[in-house]
C-alpha cells in the first residue's frame, strides 16, 4: 500500500516560539549595535568640538590680546569685577564663555562645557603682572612688575629674575631693576619672557597640569582648561562628589580643588574630554600675529 505524507499549513507553537525568539535576538542585537554606533558618533563629535573650542580660544587671544574669564552667571559671556582699578576674573572656574568665543554652549550630550583658568587671575596683584602667567587674562588697569625683575644693561634683555640671570652668567652687566620693558597699560600684559619660559614653574605660578593614570605628568604651565564631562555630565555638574567615584580621573576633573590637577587615562576609553592652552600656546599665538609690542 502506498502511503502519502500529509502536511498541514501554518506553524506549530514550537516553531512560532522559535521564530519570535529569533526575531527578538535580531532586534536586540540591532539595538545594541545602534547604541554602540551612537556612542562612537557622539565621541567623534565631542572630539571635534574640543578642537574647535581650542582654535576659537587662540583666535580670541590673537584678536583681543588676552583670554576670557569664566562665565559665572550662565549667560555665555565672561564675568569680571573691578578691583582697585584692575579688571580681574570673578572666579577661577565656571562655564565656558561660549558667546565670547563664538562656539556652542553645550556639548553633544547637551551639558555646558566646564572652564577653569589660572587661579591668580582672580587677584589684582597678579593678573596685570607681566612676570605672572595669570597676565594672559589681563584686560585693563595699571601694569605691575616684581621687584626682582629688570633689564640687563649690556644685553638689553628683560629678566623676571635679573639677579638670577647675573648669577647664571646670562647677564654679564648690571640689572636695571623694576624697569618696564614695554610702554602702556594695555593687553597683552604678558610677554615672551613671562614664565614659564624654558623652566618648570607651573606649580609656583598657580597654573594647572594634566597627569595620566600612572600619575605621570603629560603637560603643565596650563593657563586655561576646558572639559566636557561626557554622557554623565548632567550628574557631574549637579554633584561631582556623588556622580563620580573617589580616586578616578572623572573626580579629578570636576572636584575644583586648589591643586589644579586634571587627569586622563591613555590606556582606556574615558568619558571626559579635555582641551587646554598653556603659556607656550599663548605666546606662539601672539607671535604669529606680531601681537607683542615689545619683547
Amino acid at each position: 500500500m502506498n502511503r502519502t505524507l500529509v502536511t498541514h499549513g501554518g506553524f506549530t507553537l514550537i516553531e512560532m516560539a522559535f521564530a519570535l525568539l529569533l526575531i527578538g535576538l535580531i532586534l536586540g542585537s540591532g539595538l545594541s549595535f545602534f547604541g554602540v554606533f551612537h556612542e562612537v558618533e557622539n565621541s567623534k563629535v565631542a572630539e571635534r568640538q574640543m578642537l574647535e573650542i581650542k582654535q576659537a580660544m587662540l583666535t580670541y587671544l590673537k584678536v583681543n590680546k588676552h583670554l576670557p574669564c569664566p562665565d559665572t552667571d550662565q549667560d555665555g559671556k565672561e564675568n569680571r569685577k573691578e578691583s582697585g582699578g584692575v579688571l580681574v576674573c570673578r572666579d577661577r572656574e565656571g562655564q565656558l564663555p561660549s558667546r565670547d568665543l563664538g562656539v556652542p554652549r553645550e556639548d553633544v550630550w547637551h551639558n555646558p562645557f566646564y572652564y577653569r583658568v589660572n587661579a591668580r587671575s582672580e587677584n589684582k596683584k597678579y593678573i596685570n603682572d607681566l612676570c605672572q602667567s595669570a597676565s594672559v587674562f589681563g584686560q585693563a588697569g595699571a601694569r605691575t612688575l616684581p621687584s626682582q625683575s629688570g633689564i640687563c644693561d649690556t644685553s638689553h634683555i628683560f629678566y623676571c629674575h635679573c639677579s638670577s640671570a647675573k648669577t647664571d652668567g646670562a647677564c654679564v652687566g648690571n640689572c636695571r631693576f623694576s624697569e618696564d620693558p614695554r610702554p602702556g597699560d594695555f593687553s597683552p600684559y604678558f610677554i615672551v619672557e613671562t614664565p614659564p619660559n624654558g623652566v618648570d614653574e607651573a606649580d609656583s605660578l598657580k597654573n594647572m597640569k594634566v597627569i595620566d593614570e600612572k600619575q605621570e605628568e603629560i603637560d603643565n604651565g596650563i593657563v586655561a582648561m576646558v572639559v566636557s564631562f561626557g554622557k554623565n555630565g548632567l550628574q557631574t555638574w549637579q554633584n561631582c562628589q556623588s556622580a563620580t567615584a573617589s580616586g578616578t580621573e572623572e573626580r579629578e576633573n570636576c572636584d575644583g580643588d586648589q591643586s589644579g590637577v586634571f587627569q586622563i587615562n591613555r590606556s582606556d576609553v574615558m568619558d571626559d574630554y579635555l582641551i587646554w592652552l598653556n603659556m607656550y600656546d599663548a605666546k606662539q599665538a601672539l607671535l604669529e600675529v606680531r601681537g607683542f609690542t615689545s619683547d
